[in-house]
């Protein structure tokens, strides 16, 4: 039993770098990247970790297609429940605006704006997070 809580410990400390990994600041990442506005297709359904994401491709300079994750601040319903459901679909052609990863080696944007090319569908992305002690009337 003594060895089976030992392992399980160390089942959790090898887990802690890949959580830590998983979140990261919007600026250490992102702050003072290039503005793109890049097309792409859809890779992957969306998903959280703990950002709102979706994987794509991208072609890149040789023309070949590239493996990109688009990430994006998360939105819940207005009354405060479950996080907003992205329609978006593998296959799907997009036009993504936002703000390319500073190290160019990540194949990351913070995407600002994507619009599906078929009907214009389209997800605004929030820069920043809100203040909520703020007063809302000023």
């Amino acid at each position: 039993m003594a060895n089976h809580k030992r392992f399980l410990i160390f089942l959790g400390f090898l887990a802690v770098p890949l959580a830590v990994h998983a979140h990261h600041s919007w600026r250490a990442v992102y702050g003072g990247g290039e503005e793109v506005t890049l097309d792409a297709t859809i890779a992957s359904e969306p998903f959280r970790n703990p950002h709102n994401a979706v994987h794509v491709q991208i072609a890149g300079a040789s023309g070949e297609l590239e493996p990109w994750t688009i990430e994006w601040r998360g939105r819940r319903r207005r009354d405060g429940g479950e996080p907003v459901v992205y329609d978006l679909n593998p296959g799907d052609e997009v036009v993504i605006v936002g703000r390319r990863a500073v190290d160019t080696d990540l194949k990351k944007i913070q995407m600002t704006r994507l619009t599906r090319t078929a009907d214009g569908m389209t997800i605004e992305a929030r820069q920043r997070r809100r203040n909520r002690d703020r007063d809302p009337n000023q």
